[in-house]
């Protein structure tokens, strides 16, 4: 989804919407649409007030977030921006601004990270953190498709097709413009024969000019065609495939049935298979392939259970983290062909083992994806649509009315689906679970048990109550020992997704996160810039800056409760795919169990929950080839992790490194 703290992913929407449409030489004042998942959820105003001059009002509404940004822009006649002003509230709504100017070769610009003045030789385009001024298309497009950018870096353009939208009058012929230089792929921008930028399209956001919504599903096709084309090259190039057997020697297994791990370990594949697993006795079979294990920790393919997966960078950041199987928690339609794709390797990406049928009541706070419905009987058609669409599981939303709970998990019992979600508004945890739910995702949805049924979790109160209140928590208190033991006898599991809170309530504009100070390196320098300025979480109020740090360290708290209560923990992100997978399994760690433990349950914790367990989550003879070759080891240091040498996904090898680079990362 559109997350609003600067996970990877985020800042890769994010940079796509620095360059908002721009302005429309028919008319002095423009009016655009903000469109989510075929919604319409926000707009976009722009006025002319003279040659050049510009001003523009950007809004949105994804559940009660959503930027609120007024900008004042002035541009010459290339495009590139000379002046800009802009303040507003960002996505969690916290006061923002930012001012630039470039005034005789001088270039001068401040926001919440940066007060910088610099002597500017030539043209160059400042790349804002919230929202550009200027025209990026015309600029590239007069100055031989290259510019530099500003605070550094360089962008270059591909015109890779053209498509007319509209008929008669309304007819606009539009080009597909590629950029690169600042992100990890190329960014589209539809724009005219006059590089006047007419939206962004795509199946998550788009921006489109007012009246031409209807024809974003089309956009999206014909720009899909081009990204598919580089991401089917990809999945031919990247992955090894190799016509004989692997031997992998030497090697410390870890043993994630018993979390131990096993010294001088050979392991032998043949045909996508396990044949063989010898401790201290090496394995003399022949093999096309062989991989000196040593000094290296050998462990079963991580499990993200939390995502929400899109085509392109996704696969390539889970697989080259390590991550071989997922679990998608709401999507959009094309989820069934990207499984599909994947598993007759037309994509690279992990397997998509598990698929949630995302249902919301419709309204102005709804989920962004999914089946959104007026009535319980509206409810009942879409798992029953789930459910002959082979999805597994049915995951309800914030907006669901309490009393629609309980009918619509009878009706999901009749498929053998099973139902986890967040707790609707007005609702609590131990209420769900007496409904019949089997997982509660989010631990905010579990912390909030304790502050009455009275919360509208539809909006952003399901983490300002926390930020708030969390600390006057006695986690020794009757009512939550019997909450604990609730979810024991009914043997509900938490995903906690502790990686997508922690920013909101410990981000600080100008401060690097801890989560990223082992990848912003290696990033290309765009996304570098955006992770080094920090920010990206809640408000916080004056005085209040502690209490929202210790905030989070009772999310870290109860998550050690649940693991010593013997509740079932999944590990999921619902942020950055790979990255932050890290981070949660570092989390999990900090917050006290052991690091053994916490590559159990991220492996074979999470097969033996899926039901998965005779083929998956473990390194055994007569399984799948899954596994994922660390240096230095995890079960000791869980931050090991991050040191992933090679994959094996199904038998087939792929070289981090590899992937990383086909993503403009530095490898690690």
């Amino acid at each position: 989804m559109l997350p609003g703290n600067k996970t990877l992913g985020a800042l890769l929407v994010l940079l796509l919407l620095r360059f908002i449409p721009c302005y429309s030489q028919q008319h002095d004042t423009s009016f655009y649409s903000i469109i989510m998942t075929g919604y319409n959820k926000g707009s976009v105003k722009i006025v002319q007030k003279g040659p050049g001059s510009f001003e523009r009002w950007y809004q949105y509404n994804d559940r009660g977030r959503g930027d609120s940004l007024h900008s004042i822009y002035r541009e010459d006649e290339e495009g590139f921006p000379v002046y800009l002003h802009v303040e507003g509230k960002d996505y969690f709504k916290k006061e923002v601004a930012e001012d630039f100017s470039l005034d005789n070769g001088n270039a001068q610009w401040k926001n919440s990270a940066e007060q910088e003045t610099r002597k500017v030789n030539g043209k160059a385009f400042y790349i804002s953190l919230l929202t550009n001024g200027g025209n990026i298309i015309k600029a590239l497009a007069s100055n031989n498709n290259k510019i530099q950018l500003l605070p550094f870096g360089e962008a270059t353009m591909e015109i890779v097709n053209e498509h007319t939208v509209g008929t008669g009058a309304a007819a606009r012929k539009l080009r597909l413009c590629g950029i690169s230089g600042l992100n990890s792929v190329p960014d589209y921008y539809w724009a005219d024969a006059q590089h006047n930028i007419f939206g962004i399209t795509s199946e998550w956001f788009s921006i489109v000019p007012k009246g031409y919504e209807k024809y974003v599903p089309e956009l999206i096709k014909v720009q899909q065609k081009i990204e598919d084309s580089r991401n089917y090259r990809l999945a031919r190039e990247l992955p090894e495939k190799v016509n004989g057997n692997i031997l992998i020697k030497d090697v410390t297994l870890f043993d994630a049935v018993q979390a131990q791990t096993l010294p001088h370990t050979d392991v032998l594949i043949s045909k996508g298979r396990i044949l063989e697993v010898s401790s201290g006795k090496p394995i003399t079979a022949p093999a096309a392939r062989i991989i000196d294990g040593r000094g290296h920790t050998l462990i079963p393919g991580l499990w993200d259970m939390h995502v929400h997966f899109s085509e392109g960078i996704d696969g390539l950041l889970h697989l080259a983290a390590g991550v071989t199987h997922v679990r998608d928690m709401g999507n959009d339609t094309s989820l069934l062909t990207f499984r599909n794709q994947i598993n007759r390797g037309q994509l690279i990406g992990p397997r998509i083992e598990v698929l949630s049928g995302l249902i919301d009541r419709a309204g102005p706070l709804s989920a962004p994806t999914g089946a959104l419905i007026n009535n319980p009987e509206e409810g009942k058609k879409a798992v029953k649509m789930f459910a002959d669409k082979g999805y597994q599981q049915i995951k309800l939303y914030s907006s669901m009315k309490p009393e629609w709970v309980k009918p619509l998990i009878a009706e999901a019992r009749k498929y053998h689906l099973r139902v986890c979600g967040h707790i609707p508004a007005y609702m609590t945890a131990s209420q769900a679970i007496a409904a019949g739910y089997d997982e509660i995702t989010h631990m905010n949805m579990l912390l909030l048990n304790f502050f009455g049924d009275t919360v509208d979790t539809r909006t952003p109160q399901r983490f300002l109550i926390l930020a708030e209140k969390a600390t006057t928590l006695d986690l020794n208190s009757q009512e939550v020992k019997a909450l604990l033991q609730l979810m024991k006898t009914r043997n509900i599991a938490s995903d906690p997704t502790l990686v997508a809170f922690e920013p909101m309530y410990t981000a600080r504009d100008g401060k690097l996160e801890e989560k990223n100070e082992h990848i912003v390196a290696h990033m290309p320098v765009q996304i570098q810039r955006q992770l080094r300025a920090g920010g990206g979480g809640l408000p916080v109020p004056p005085g209040k800056d502690t209490l929202y740090r210790q905030a989070f360290g009772v999310f870290l708290q109860f998550t050690k409760l649940l693991y010593d209560n013997g509740i079932r923990i999944v590990a999921g992100t619902d942020g950055t795919p790979g990255f932050d997978m890290y981070r949660e399994l570092e989390l999990y760690v900090k917050a006290g169990i052991p690091p053994a433990k916490v590559l159990q349950l991220a492996t074979y914790g999470t097969a033996v929950y899926t039901g998965k367990s005779r083929e998956l989550g473990s390194i055994a003879a007569g399984k799948v080839a899954d596994m994922v070759l660390i240096g230095g080891d995890p079960a000791v240091n869980i931050s090991d992790v991050r040191r992933t040498r090679l994959v094996i996904k199904d038998g087939v090898i792929y070289d981090p490194a590899k992937l990383y680079k086909a993503l403009a990362i530095q490898p690690f």
